[in-house]
């Protein structure tokens, strides 16, 4: 702000003094005479501002609206169960629908990057897994499918989410709805598949198991929808602020950012006024300075990194070595009031995903004070309720990337974890002895071929 009212004072004279004391008598004089002397700046540059982002979404609304997507059903095969890795996979196929999108493309035509959107439906405790996609990418997002899991079975269908009232509060139906977003920045990973193999007997535990079950277990009247957004990136960003972050975990000195040609053309006359200004004041007689030792530390911090802090840095080397996505997760539960209860879908789902929850890297939490319903809003809680309920249910129809929260960079590890097809048998480490595990029955109501 300091810098803002000097360059108004050199500017366009400006007088900061007089400026307080018209404030102190009249203050509507003294935001006209701020206005007049350069205040308008502020102004223009929120109305360019507001102008850019209401053209930029009127292009890409016209253009998004010309879209065709399709809602496909994957059914996979008892007998082709694989581990997470195949999912992964699956979703680093996904990532090759990446394409970058140049100036006129995004601003004049309006192109946008297509999300593909991962889904888990229980429909009164019939479970299916869905993927929806634009209809032009039909062939390419089957083909990802298929390449893991041969005899799966992909077919469209109707969108499920239609089938329930859009508008709240209604008189039958009732709605529950959240996002999850991340407590921590985007570098640190949540815990990953690997993770929840026994090192011992090899036995995978499903973080996902205990929701698949109590999704199986609703009843009529009840729909319980859980739903990842996926986002191909080019992670340029993502990557830069995950480097940042390595740097400063090895205790490093953050290297200096790149100097572009426009920077150096710019910086010229005042390199040029410092030279003659050191020469006429004798400075370069005196020879050039010393440099100052730039040498590593003989002895450098990552030596004195605890076994945790050790961790932490591997953690989100691999994290940044993986295939990212932006993501958003959402889940919603709708039922008929009659027979709507909490207990039976909403603490289920926040449990499981809270198994990949740790305590010094990356967390999900379900969001409440913007999107998700919250009970404990003091002014206008039912009204401020239904708006989110309102403005949920049309998200998560239309597979929106940006309505609600703002995206996060998930890996492909990550997005496997999150989520998977079921498994129903235990996984063993290969070259190790092992007594047999015990075989549990799959929940009931969940599709095989």
């Amino acid at each position: 702000m300091e810098d803002f009212f000097t360059y108004l004072a050199v500017t366009f004279g400006f007088d900061v003094n007089a400026f307080l004391d018209i404030a102190g008598s009249n203050p509507f004089f003294a935001m006209a005479y701020f206005f007049i002397k350069g205040g308008w700046i502020a102004f223009v540059w929120v109305i360019l501002f507001g102008i850019r982002d209401n053209w930029l979404n009127y292009v890409q609304g016209k253009t998004i609206a010309k879209k065709e997507w399709i809602l496909l059903k994957i059914t996979v095969p008892k007998a082709s169960e694989q581990t997470p890795k195949a999912v992964e996979n699956l979703f680093a196929s996904i990532a090759g629908a990446h394409s970058p999108i140049s100036f006129v493309e995004k601003w004049f035509l309006g192109i946008t990057q297509s999300p593909f959107t991962f889904e888990v439906a229980s429909i009164e405790g019939n479970v299916a897994y869905y993927m929806y996609c634009e209809r032009r990418l039909r062939d390419f997002a089957e083909s990802a499918v298929y390449a893991q899991y041969p005899d799966a079975e992909v077919h469209e269908v109707e969108d499920y989410a239609l089938k329930v009232p859009s508008h709240y509060p209604d008189e039958e139906w009732d709605l529950w709805c959240t996002e999850m977003i991340p407590v921590m920045p985007d570098p640190y990973p949540i815990k990953t598949y690997p993770e929840f193999e026994d090192a011992v007997s090899g036995e995978f535990k499903d973080p996902l198991a205990s929701m698949l079950e109590n999704f199986s277990r609703l009843g009529p009247g009840e729909q319980a929808w859980y739903q990842i957004v996926l986002t191909p990136t080019y992670q340029r960003e993502e990557r830069a602020r995950a480097e940042k972050l390595i740097i400063k975990l090895k205790g490093l000195k953050e290297p200096p950012p790149k100097r572009t040609i426009l920077d150096q053309v710019i910086d010229l006359p005042f390199k040029a006024t410092q030279t003659t200004a050191d020469f006429l004041l004798g400075h370069a007689l005196e020879g050039p300075e010393k440099k100052k030792d730039d040498r590593p530390e003989l002895i450098p911090r990552m030596m004195a990194l605890s076994p945790g802090e050790r961790n932490i840095l591997e953690s989100i080397e691999r994290k940044a070595g993986k295939i990212g996505f932006g993501t958003k997760i959402r889940f919603v539960y709708v039922g008929k009031r009659n027979v709507m209860q909490k207990a039976r879908a909403v603490q289920p789902f926040i449990g499981s995903i809270k198994q990949m929850n740790t305590f010094n890297m990356q967390a999900l939490k379900p969001d409440s004070k913007k999107v998700g319903v919250n009970g404990s809003l003091l002014i206008m809680k039912n009204k401020r309720n239904n708006w989110r309920k309102n403005h949920m249910i049309v998200a998560y129809r239309n597979r929106s990337n940006w309505k609600g929260m703002s995206q996060f960079l998930c890996s492909s590890e990550e997005l496997a974890t999150l989520w998977h097809f079921p498994i129903f048998l235990q996984t063993k480490a290969p070259g190790t002895t092992k007594t047999e595990a015990k075989k549990s029955e799959a929940p009931a109501n969940i599709p095989f071929a």
